[in-house]
């Protein structure tokens, strides 16, 4: 992961993905690194990975195309290859899964296990987070949004009700 973020590109997409935000929705979005059918199944597992709650699904915030663009513009041809050849071995399971969930939390602790079949989920999940966090619903309805920080604060008193404030305790 962080080969592709110190790629002289990933300022560039992450940029063009935030600018793109604004849009409402990228319905004639084409993709570049997936296929149509990689890019529905890679759409589709975002919004299991991170769902509609009170802010918006990954989906919702279009990280599916930042995926396609920092896939396919920052990412080596190992690295490429690695999400494929895993996007292929995935989508029958997860296309016949009855509980979508379940099948991607096993996924899920494979990857963060160590299981070298399921390493491209890590990618997957780690750049659907990068996307969804610094995309406007990211930014402003998950996270505590402050338009204009008053001052430093060395500590924040933490509640059941307390969203993060740019602390995370997200597995990456």
């Amino acid at each position: 992961m962080a080969l592709v973020s110190v790629h002289a590109l990933f300022p560039t997409v992450l940029a063009g993905f935030l600018t793109g935000c604004a849009q409402k929705a990228q319905d004639g979005y084409t993709p570049v690194f997936f296929t149509k059918d990689e890019y529905d199944t890679v759409t589709e597992l975002i919004d299991v990975i991170l769902p509609a709650t009170r802010s918006p699904s990954a989906s919702q915030a279009n990280v599916q195309v930042f995926l396609d663009q920092v896939f396919s513009q920052c990412m080596t041809r190992e690295q490429q290859d690695l999400v494929k050849d895993g996007l292929k071995r995935f989508s029958p399971g997860f296309a016949a899964a009855q509980n979508k969930d379940d099948y991607v939390a096993a996924i899920d602790k494979k990857a963060y296990d160590g299981d070298d079949n399921s390493a491209y989920f890590k990618s997957i999940k780690q750049y659907a987070m990068i996307g969804f966090f610094t995309s406007r619903q990211g930014e402003t309805v998950a996270s505590n949004y402050v338009k204009i920080p008053d001052g430093y604060k060395g500590e924040i008193p933490l509640s059941a009700n307390t969203l993060n404030y740019g602390k995370t305790f997200l597995e990456y």
